[in-house]
């Protein structure tokens, strides 16, 4: 009876155990399931994040790429030009692009492939050009078809603008079978894909071309029908769908530079299978497997349970295999983007050595970086610039008298409120000798870091060509103004002439008295006084400013008119000024006798224009005036000197302001000094000056910004 009762407690015992084992085999079965699903998402969501990585990573350096040329184009002249085209084919190179180029507001189109464009196209109405007007950033266009290649293209677009003012769009094409080659080449799996679409859902990249710009991704199937909502929400997930009859699952990473999304899409089953390849996953399931042993070694017999161990090891053995393959794939792609990483970054190394003007970085104003033509262009090797100031390579005082820290100090306060900024600023070579240059400073943001860069023009031609040019023109004008000198002369010279013949006469006839000699002498010294008066304005016409000041506007006016008026009275021209009173003690900043040498060049070429009218007709009865009228408006001066002249041919119009332009047939200096007048007033007064044709004779228009008497311009 005792054997029976120990018997049943063992069964009961045994009952016990079973059912603790399949309670036990079911919960850990189920977690199992939960976390083989949670692996499954997480593995398809870093397939989706590296996959995206990558292309941010492709799209970036492409991104680069265009800014650095749009950087480059907009600190020289942009223009259908050599220079312009050498930087756009630099750039096609550097970023495997298949095309770059240019479109300016005014419609001209400057292409980098050598593409000419049909009859009537207009870049304007491109959907790259409006796409950047509308961003107003670095960006990127949706796909279309480009007119040089047919093939479906993405742009990356960015706005050039020089001074604070748009001037146009550069763009560069991507052709959409590069980004499917070089990034969207990720295996998953036998059916996996992946595929890019915007955040309408429009399908943008994709094996299959037919659905490009075609087909939205919630309406290709039902159960795909909220994704657009799962995919506003999060910047990156998985959705599981039904496509025809099979589970799927689809992973999605938002791209960093765009609002477009990057995702991948396989079936169920096959990213169970790739999960599996993990090592937790792994790991779960050997969990599994020893339990069921346990529970089989309850119900089968031992051979049962070797068979199993043995078709578990050789299914180990095959993942491990294809492990190896997955791990051995990724180190070829990982291999060849970095390949590609060095090759992208030895083509932007050349770009910027081979450019044209010095280009050099600074970190707290200390130079860290600096191009082969800096070195050039200063005489020190790189050693010796890095660790240098701006202040290091430049003289003591500039070229206008200003101290150059003083002046540099002035520089970056406009420089730290966002603004590029342009000026000339005299440097200094490593042998000693100075050197003017043009120089644009811009802060940029280098990894995470805020930099300043500088474009450095070396005009030293310019300048000596423009020394040369007003020597000319002052050599011109000299013989004038000897012309005018005589004239003035003649009545003086006249007067004392008759004086000194009178003194023998009036010695023979007893005349000569104290009264007869003070008024002689008085009479004889007020002319030469006169003489002498003029012989000073001449010369202090000649005499060049040496430094900017604000000056009084009337002073200046009144100064030219003095020097000009002998020889409008020599030709019967009637010069009127009209409200000059108005602007009494009103001031304007610059060098002031070079403001008297505008005013008089360009009333002089009002005289010779009444002169030619007279030669031109055989008549002098007409009007023979030049009027100069003054006024300001807001805080601008505004001077218009209008003649009754011939006037300018309206072809020539656009050309009166280029060197030795003249329409007179001989080398008078007219050209050179209307040119250089342009340079005085828009260069050195920041003013502007224009010309146009009248019923009657033509009209100059100067306007210049108005001064205080601290010599500061009104904003």
């Amino acid at each position: 009876m005792g054997k029976i009762m120990d018997h049943k407690k063992t069964y009961v015992w045994v009952s016990i155990g079973l059912v603790v084992i399949l309670i036990l085999a079911g919960v850990t079965y189920n977690s199992t399931r939960l976390v083989t699903e949670k692996t499954i998402d997480n593995h398809q969501q870093q397939i989706a994040a590296g996959a995206a990585k990558t292309v941010d990573l492709w799209l970036s350096q492409h991104v680069r790429i265009v800014d650095a040329t749009a950087a480059v184009v907009q600190q020289i002249p942009i223009a259908d030009n050599p220079q312009i085209l050498r930087l756009l084919k630099m750039a096609m190179a550097a970023g495997n692009f298949s095309d770059v180029y240019i479109g300016l507001k005014d419609g001209t189109m400057i292409d980098g492939a050598d593409w000419i464009p049909p009859d009537g196209y207009d870049p304007r109405v491109r959907p790259w050009y409006k796409k950047a007007i509308a961003d107003n950033h670095t960006t990127f266009t949706t796909p279309y078809v480009d007119m040089t290649t047919n093939k479906m293209v993405i742009a990356i677009v960015r706005p050039l603008v020089v001074d604070n003012d748009f001037v146009g769009v550069v763009s560069a094409d991507i052709i959409l079978d590069t980004l499917r080659q070089n990034v969207m080449n990720v295996k998953i799996g036998k059916s996996g894909y992946t595929f890019i679409i915007d955040n309408q859902g429009t399908v943008l990249v994709h094996p299959d071309e037919a659905l490009l710009m075609t087909t939205k991704i919630q309406e290709s199937d039902e159960s795909l029908h909220q994704i657009l909502t799962v995919f506003n929400t999060a910047g990156s997930g998985s959705y599981d769908y039904r496509y025809r009859g099979e589970d799927k699952i689809l992973s999605f990473q938002k791209l960093t530079y765009t609002d477009w999304f990057l995702c991948t899409t396989v079936l169920k089953k096959e990213a169970h299978t790739l999960a599996k390849n993990t090592a937790m996953l792994f790991a779960m399931g050997m969990v599994f497997k020893i339990l069921g042993v346990l529970i089989a070694l309850l119900c089968l017999v031992v051979v049962g349970s070797v068979l199993i161990l043995v078709i578990s090891k050789r299914r180990f053995e095959r993942i491990v295999r294809q492990h190896k393959e997955i791990v051995s794939g990724k180190d070829k792609d990982l291999i060849g983007e970095i390949s590609r990483r060095k090759e992208i970054e030895t083509r932007y190394q050349t770009l910027f050595n081979v450019a044209t003007n010095a280009i050099m970085l600074s970190k707290h104003f200390r130079f860290i970086e600096c191009n082969q033509k800096a070195m050039v262009m200063f005489g020190y090797d790189h050693a010796q610039i890095i660790g240098q100031t701006m202040l290091d390579l430049s003289s003591d005082v500039q070229q206008d008298g200003q101290e150059s820290r003083s002046k540099f100090d002035q520089i970056i306060e406009r420089l730290a409120s966002g603004e590029q900024v342009i000026f000339e600023w005299a440097f200094k070579r490593s042998d000693g000798t100075e050197f003017p240059a043009e120089v644009g400073l811009k802060t940029l943001q280098l990894d995470s870091e805020t930099v300043t860069l500088y474009s450095i023009w070396d005009i030293s031609k310019r300048a000596n060509a423009e020394h040369e040019l007003r020597q000319v023109q002052k050599m011109a004008a000299m013989g004038e103004m000897l012309s005018a000198i005589a004239h003035q002369w003649r009545q003086p010279l006249n007067a004392l002439s008759t004086y000194i013949a009178s003194l023998p006469s009036a010695f023979y006839n007893h005349l000569i008295t104290k009264e007869f000699i003070e008024k002689l002498v008085k009479e004889a010294d007020s002319q030469i006084q006169f003489m002498s008066l003029t012989i000073n304005d001449f010369r202090q016409y000649f005499r060049p400013s040496k430094s900017k000041q604000a000056f009084d506007v009337q002073d200046a006016i009144e100064s030219a008119v003095k020097l000009i008026n002998p020889q409008l009275r020599q030709n019967a021209i009637t010069l009127e000024i009209n409200d000059l009173a108005k602007v009494q003690e009103r001031f304007i900043f610059g060098y002031k006798n070079e403001f008297v040498h505008v005013l008089v060049n360009i009333i002089s070429n009002a005289k010779d224009a009444i002169k030619e009218k007279a030669e031109q007709t055989g008549q002098d009865q007409f009007p023979r005036m030049i009027d100069l009228h003054v006024k300001t408006e807001a805080s601008a001066l505004v001077l218009q000197i209008r003649d009754t002249g011939c006037g300018i041919p309206e072809s020539l119009l656009t050309k009166v302001f280029t060197p030795y332009f003249t329409t007179k047939g001989t080398a008078t200096g007219t050209g050179i000094g209307l040119y250089m007048a342009k340079r005085i007033v828009e260069k050195e007064m920041l003013g502007q000056i224009s010309v146009e044709n009248l019923p009657v004779g033509a009209r100059f228009t100067i306007r210049l910004p108005l001064s205080d008497l601290k010599g500061k311009r009104h904003a």
